[in-house]
């Protein structure tokens, strides 16, 4: 018996470690950013053809963009990559009971717990009353903006793209709801705006909400 142990044993030590999970596919979690925001970040990797592996990031709740990813590797039970784009990196491990990469995403130095699973980001919700292109003037301390919102419904539900071109040129995603008259306007971890639908549906009035405080801002569908 006791041969059979420690030959069983050196078996097992040959065939040398089994990789938990092939990271080829699509991935999907979420972190808790400072603020007590919480943000999606869904990954994609395929093989390149070369032996390694290339794929993209995003983040839809925050841009609609694909981050190229690099250094990504799958060895073992160990999941890596990195977004120099966006400053950012992921390690884990793989947790077979959560069926799960668990590990740590970093961006600009700050460390945050990340899970990622097998998925892809559900479709949009549908918003109804609001596509088409909107604009107005923020009476901000430092001096007007102008802000534009564009909202977009197909397939895929309701993209909604905010922007400031006074500051820059990014488009950020916003949350939409609307319900009656009422409309908000939701940037994560930024701000927003909560307002009413003016009956001929072409105007937005109400309030600019950001770090506290709060001005008036009227936005105007066609600008």
């Amino acid at each position: 018996m006791r041969g059979w142990i420690i030959g069983a044993a050196a078996a097992a030590a040959l065939a040398g470690p089994v990789r938990a999970e092939d990271i080829v596919g699509d991935w999907i979690g979420k972190v808790t950013a400072p603020g007590d925001v919480e943000l999606t970040i869904a990954v994609h990797v395929a093989r390149d053809g070369k032996g390694g592996y290339g794929g993209y990031a995003e983040s839809p709740d925050q841009v609609v963009m694909k981050i190229p990813m690099t250094g990504i590797s799958g060895t073992d039970d160990a999941f890596a990559f990195e977004a120099p784009a966006a400053r950012a990196a992921f390690s884990g491990k793989w947790d077979a009971g959560a069926a799960a990469w668990v590990g740590t995403f970093t961006q600009n130095g700050v460390e945050l717990p990340l899970t990622l699973a097998r998925g892809v980001v559900p479709p949009r919700p549908v918003v109804a009353g609001l596509d088409g292109d909107w604009a107005g003037v923020l009476a901000a301390p430092q001096g007007d903006l102008h802000l534009l919102l564009r909202v977009k419904t197909d397939a895929k539900g309701t993209l909604a793209l905010f922007e400031s071109p006074d500051q820059s040129p990014m488009q950020m995603v916003a949350a939409l709801t609307h319900v009656g008259d009422e409309v908000t306007v939701t940037l994560k971890g930024v701000g927003g705006f909560s307002g009413r639908l003016s009956a001929d549906g072409q105007t937005l009035e109400g309030q600019w909400r950001q770090a506290g405080g709060s001005l008036p801002l009227t936005l105007k569908k066609g600008g």
